[in-house]
């Protein structure tokens, strides 16, 4: 077990190095920034620090174990898993401990999680109420939200050969179980949809039907590309196919190879993203058909499309002045280019001048944006088996104050929780301890209020349908419409005991 390390102690000290310029180091950057800690008495040191680019303008240098400077009160920060790699961490403990440093915490002090064993861990994550649908047609939201859409509910050849026969995201949805003691699982969808197949094009007449009556202005669908290769794009064909489907989309393209994650093994390989010499020309020669549909969404007049893990991409301001180029060749004119903060902004990235805009995205690391947030980690067999968990209330607390203080102007996108133990056994990660509809309801007024400050039309929110990751908004038979409902007065300005 950590001790826990108070980070309101992190004042006194001169100067703070950080050792390692990875995932675990940002996110101390991203804390101390958040802080407005003086970046002057920051040090950030990596092995690998000739190739590091760090957010906030710092600069990773290279390790030195040199004794502190007499008068100087520093603290070190290991930044790297104790738990994957112990052996290093200990041996970087006994050099700055050799060095004379006498305050040395390793990053699981720092963001202190309580390990609990799994059969003994006991959370209400029980579901809101149930609640019967409300027709909110007739009113006129003040902003236009735009969900996150999974077309994974079809089947395919490839998920049949790589999972099982017949595989959907209904088969890990279907299977899963309670972790623990007051965990809400397993999540059955409502009877008006039940299980369904979105081969069958009255299911997305259906779903955008229910879309268009609680106020969302339209989806943002997963667009599964790979270098000309597609892979569930039946429901996004079926709707560029039937006119009479009243919703409007727009496109992520999830730019991530595909891998054997969801069973641990993250080396096979399924399919591969890769960033071929003709991609980028091809790449939006094949969604100029979407493009032109009238009911894609654009911004300016300009159709708006987004990337999933923008610090992936290989050359990503080449490819993307080539997707303008290309668009304007073909005569889709203009487009509008936007990145999730999946983790890394656009400036950590140095890429602000090659896209439109940015949109928050999904990150454990909110939570994390409060001074003292209660975090967890489960155990089992004597093994941690979880990253970071948190409560739903920490998660909305830090959404907003990172948010607040942001100087930049991203798109709002609020979650409606995470648990996405239907796809793990290990290495799970949940967000929705203690949810309730009142936090969701807060978050979601933030996020209306900060989209009309900010001047903008849309707000983004996830997901319509994200099932095994328990982020849905459509019906489930335990809770009825009740987020969509909640959904709905928040973006129409209504209070949240309305009914």
């Amino acid at each position: 077990m950590y001790k826990k390390f108070d980070r309101k102690k992190l004042k006194k000290f001169d100067n703070i190095i950080i050792y390692g310029a990875g995932r675990f180091g940002n996110y101390i950057l991203r804390y101390l920034s958040h802080y407005r800690f003086d970046k002057n008495k920051i040090t950030v040191m990596d092995v690998n620090w000739k190739t590091k680019t760090l957010m906030s303008d710092y600069l990773a240098v290279e390790p030195n174990f040199n004794p502190p400077k007499n008068g100087v009160n520093t603290i070190v920060i290991i930044a790297i898993s104790s738990k994957k790699d112990s052996s290093t961490v200990d041996n970087l403990y006994s050099k700055f401990l050799n060095a004379g440093y006498k305050t040395i915490i390793k990053f699981e002090e720092f963001m202190y999680a309580e390990i609990i064993p799994e059969d003994q861990f006991t959370f209400d994550s029980s579901p809101p109420p149930y609640q019967d649908a409300i027709d909110f047609s007739h009113m006129n939201p003040q902003v236009k939200p735009i969900a996150f859409y999974l077309p994974q509910f079809h089947e395919i050849p490839e998920n049949s050969k790589w999972w099982s026969e017949g595989f959907t995201e209904w088969t890990n949805v279907k299977k899963a179980r309670p972790k623990y003691t007051g965990h809400y699982q397993p999540r059955e969808p409502h009877d008006d949809l039940g299980y369904y197949d979105l081969s069958d094009v009255d299911v997305i007449r259906k779903q955008a039907a229910m879309a268009k009556r609680h106020g969302i202005y339209g989806w943002n669908i997963y667009y599964y590309w790979f270098s000309g290769k597609k892979l569930l794009t039946k429901p996004l064909d079926l709707i560029l196919e039937n006119k009479d489907i009243d919703i409007n989309f727009c496109l992520t393209w999830c730019n991530h190879s595909w891998s054997k994650t969801w069973v641990g093994n993250d080396n096979e390989i399924l399919i591969e993203c890769k960033y071929l010499e003709d991609d980028p020309e091809k790449f939006m020669d094949d969604v100029k058909k979407y493009m032109d549909d009238k009911r894609y969404i654009k911004v300016d007049g300009k159709p708006l499309i987004s990337i999933y893990l923008t610090q992936n991409m290989v050359n990503a301001s080449d490819i993307i002045k080539r997707w303008r180029n290309r668009a304007r060749e073909i005569g889709i004119g203009e487009i509008y280019v936007n990145s999730t903060i999946r983790p890394r902004t656009l400036a950590e990235l140095g890429l602000q001048d090659a896209f439109d805009s940015e949109m928050e995205f999904y990150s454990w690391w909110y939570a994390f944006g409060i001074e003292d947030p209660r975090l967890y980690q489960i155990e089992r067999d004597n093994e941690v088996v979880t990253p970071i968990i948190s409560r739903y209330v920490d998660f909305v607390e830090g959404y907003k104050n990172i948010t607040s203080v942001s100087d930049f102007s991203a798109y709002m996108c609020v979650p409606c929780g995470f648990d996405n133990t239907p796809r793990y056994d290990k290495n799970y990660r949940l967000h929705s301890l203690e949810f309730s509809l009142k936090d969701y309801y807060d978050l979601l007024k933030y996020a209306v209020e900060k989209t009309i400050a900010q001047n903008k039309e849309y707000m983004f929110l996830f997901a319509w349908n994200e099932w095994a990751e328990s982020a849905y908004l459509e019906p489930d038979k335990k809770t009825g419409y009740a987020m969509l409902n909640t959904l709905s007065k928040a973006i129409n300005g209504l209070p949240f005991e309305y009914i």
